[in-house]
């Protein structure tokens, strides 16, 4: 070996071991800042805070708030424990009312020991106040941990630079809010009484759907049908973000919607209007200010344009995040949409004569222009099926002028049931009426058209104007005393009806795959 190599050989070994001692090091300081703190395994998690110095405004809160024999029981509990400083810039609101103070208290500590190593940007610790906190590695909510992972034997005790008050949630928000705000205070006036399952008592199990069949008027409890029927916005466990129109903006868009909801009432017209503005505005999941994509969509398929432009102010809840906003607009057509009512889903015939009965195929077809399946239905009525008609249904149509289509199938198949083929190859006829649930034996369209065969494409049949819409929106598809709403007052039955006399050597026969009533949007 040469001199030169040998020079070359002692360099590259002390830089070697440079690099193993600097890597060493940085490994010692990670180790040190995720490493569990074993020396207080034989202490309690209160016995450990009262001989912290720095945790003594805590202790004594503790104290008096009789959470020391918690910290003291043999439990598996995790403290997120507030320095002198932060607690001594605790407001008096908090310290010098009891519920607010024990309330604060259990808000730092989780029924379950969470170290650092659990935690992650998609943890929530649940504390014993019913509340959920982010825990990101060196952060629990908006606090930074000063000391982590002291193990005692009856939790982890971690140190953190801020106290952290409970935040509300959103219900909770609206609930506080709604003297300042109208969608709010329309929000937190949608309470009903309704039967919960777990308060109720047991009468039956139902033998076809094995539900439990609870006795009527027992399990009594208020509801609010915003939580029922949008989302349930009390909950701890679910996260949403939560759009609050400023007033003048909740009257712009209420007015703009009220022409589609003519009622008798004038109350149940601008409830159904709210109804329609506010369904909307909570939307599934967390969206910060850095995250907000310019289109949310809500649980019922409406996109809601929401600019960052427009946020007020924004608020942080427990399970989520409010934006207070002065404009939050939707497309009308998703707000009014066309309505589909489907061929295969009747709610009744005009006869239960099983014979006649038997002639009606529920179907599943192809169709060759866009190689999609769809099912429909067919009555082979042949030639007794005069005024032979099939119910429907819906409560979607609103106050608005309709164009009326449907598609309709006649074709001539074999049955697949092993019997003589069905069906006609000429052009047969059949019509469509629109009656009110509650005066059914008014007619408030009818229209007949033709019905060539084997034609897969919508049929225009006509305009129909719905005139009223007499139902609140917000209202509880059941009440405690067993009564459902499926049909209401608000509901149109729609027909499908052979003619009263149809054509020479032609069959009675009707079909559909469905009606689409298209809303025309001035």
């Amino acid at each position: 070996m040469t001199k030169a190599t040998s020079r070359q050989m002692k360099k590259y070994m002390l830089i070697t071991v440079m690099v193993a001692v600097l890597f060493a090091g940085s490994c010692k300081k990670w180790e040190d800042h995720t490493a569990i703190t074993s020396a207080a395994l034989n202490e309690t998690l209160m016995e450990q805070i009262n001989k912290t110095p720095d945790l003594s405004v805590f202790a004594g809160y503790l104290l008096k708030a009789g959470l020391d024999s918690l910290l003291n029981a043999s439990k598996n509990l995790t403290v997120f424990a507030p320095g002198n400083a932060a607690m001594n810039s605790l407001s008096s609101a908090i310290t010098s009312d009891p519920a607010q103070l024990k309330a604060f208290l259990l808000n730092h500590i989780s029924g379950k020991a969470y170290y650092t190593r659990d935690a992650s940007a998609l943890l929530r610790v649940p504390m014993l106040n019913g509340k959920r906190v982010a825990f990101d590695h060196a952060h629990w909510g908006d606090a930074a941990l000063t000391q982590s992972n002291i193990a005692v034997k009856n939790g982890v005790l971690h140190i953190i630079d801020k106290a952290v008050p409970p935040l509300p949630n959103i219900w909770e928000f609206i609930e506080t809010q709604k003297e300042d705000y109208a969608q709010n205070a329309y929000i937190a006036s949608l309470k009903y009484l309704a039967q919960d399952p777990a308060l109720a008592e047991l009468d039956s199990i139902n033998p076809q759907t094995g539900e439990p069949v609870y006795k009527p008027n027992t399990g009594i409890t208020e509801i609010n049908t915003y939580r029922t029927k949008v989302y349930d916005i009390a909950q701890e466990d679910s996260l949403y973000t939560y759009i609050l129109l400023t007033n003048a903006a909740y009257t712009a868009e209420k007015t703009a919607l009220l022409p589609y909801f003519n009622a008798r009432s004038a109350d149940t017209a601008n409830s159904n209007a709210s109804w329609s503005v506010v369904k909307d505005l909570t939307i599934k999941g967390v969206y910060t200010a850095s995250q907000l994509p310019a289109i949310l969509l809500s649980k019922f398929g409406v996109h809601i344009t929401l600019n960052t432009s427009a946020i007020q102010q924004t608020q942080q809840a427990s399970n989520g995040i409010v934006y207070i906003v002065n404009a939050a607009p939707a497309t009308l057509s998703e707000k009014i949409p066309a309505v589909y009512v489907q061929g295969e889903n009747p709610m009744g015939f005009s006869t239960t004569d099983s014979k006649a009965l038997a002639k009606i195929f529920y179907r599943q077809r192809m169709n060759p222009e866009t190689r999609l399946s769809f099912n429909d239905i067919y009555a082979n009525l042949g030639s007794s099926g005069a005024n032979f008609y099939i119910n429907y249904f819906s409560n979607d149509l609103y106050t608005v002028r309709y164009k009326v289509y449907w598609v309709a199938l006649s074709d001539r198949v074999l049955s697949g049931q092993g019997d003589d083929a069905y069906g006609s190859d000429s052009t047969l006829s059949q019509r469509v009426q629109v009656r009110p649930a509650d005066y059914p034996d008014s007619l408030l369209f009818d229209a007949e058209a033709p019905l060539p065969p084997n034609t897969y494409t919508e049929v225009y049949i006509g305009e129909y104007t719905n005139t009223d819409y007499n139902w609140l929106l917000s209202y509880p598809s059941g009440t405690p005393d067993g009564k459902t709403y499926i049909y209401n007052p608000a509901t149109k039955y729609i027909r499908l009806q052979a003619p009263a006399k149809a054509g020479s050597g032609k069959p009675y026969n009707i079909t559909l795959d469905y009606f689409k009533f298209v809303p025309v949007l001035d």
